[in-house]
């Protein structure tokens, strides 16, 4: 057989062998959120690793947002509840140039699923905040768009939160720099007399919450998010 020119395997860096058997541990259990690991000269001992080494492994931890290191308190298992976003994954996102049509179809179809959410588990404390959020549109709907986007990116945060599902919230609040960068650009491109439009579909995304009909969350969710994906799909 000729040579198609495979390269030789080469093993994994050590500090990221490290990285993977502390997920690893969290996964099985065997770690819990909020423990206490032991001090950096008992894990290079028990791993078998330098100093630097194992250093490099509690950065790209800590970068993570999986641990935190402190010279008081050693090296503790953060509490995912603690974690408000992800930065790797948005910075995987910007380096790969995400487009607006693919980040605008991923908030769509996260949207629309937790609205229908929202109205089976929202809670009366995160109705209460949707409410108010809801109230100030109109109060601000003739502002700067800068201000009208901001109280947009809060209402559909505040949906996603009043579903309970924490995964999408994080994921939302990860991807939030290119969120309201792009609800700044809809916003901008709407002319001010459009905006009662956006007014009414939140309204009735609201009623529809407080309401309890999950079916009817969805509908005017997805009525709500046509108009620019239309523009996102011409542009």
């Amino acid at each position: 057989m000729e040579n198609i020119g495979i390269n030789p395997i080469k093993s994994k860096k050590a500090y990221m062998l490290i990285v993977e058997g502390v997920l690893k541990l969290i996964q099985e259990n065997k770690l819990e959120y909020g423990d206490k690991l032991y001090s950096e000269p008992e894990l290079t001992k028990m791993l078998n690793v330098s100093r630097p080494t194992l250093r490099e492994a509690l950065r790209v931890l800590e970068f993570l947002g999986i641990a935190t290191v402190s010279p008081r308190k050693g090296i503790m298992i953060n509490k995912p509840e603690n974690t408000s976003s992800y930065l790797p994954l948005m910075y995987v996102l910007l380096f790969e140039k995400t487009s607006d049509l693919e980040l605008f179809e991923l908030r769509r179809s996260l949207q629309i699923s937790m609205s229908e959410s929202a109205a089976r588990n929202r809670t009366d404390e995160d109705l209460d905040l949707l409410k108010e959020i809801t109230e100030k549109f109109t109060v601000h709907i003739n502002d700067d768009y800068e201000i009208f986007s901001e109280l947009d990116y809060d209402f559909h945060m505040q949906v996603v939160k009043c579903s309970k599902n924490i995964m999408c919230y994080k994921l939302m609040e990860t991807l939030s720099i290119l969120m309201k960068r792009q609800m700044k650009d809809i916003i901008y491109n709407l002319p001010v007399e459009n905006r009662k439009d956006t007014v009414y579909y939140h309204t009735k995304i609201y009623e529809s919450i407080r309401d309890s009909k999950p079916e009817e969350a969805m509908k005017f969710m997805y009525d709500h998010m046509e108009r620019p994906y239309s523009y996102y799909k011409t542009k």
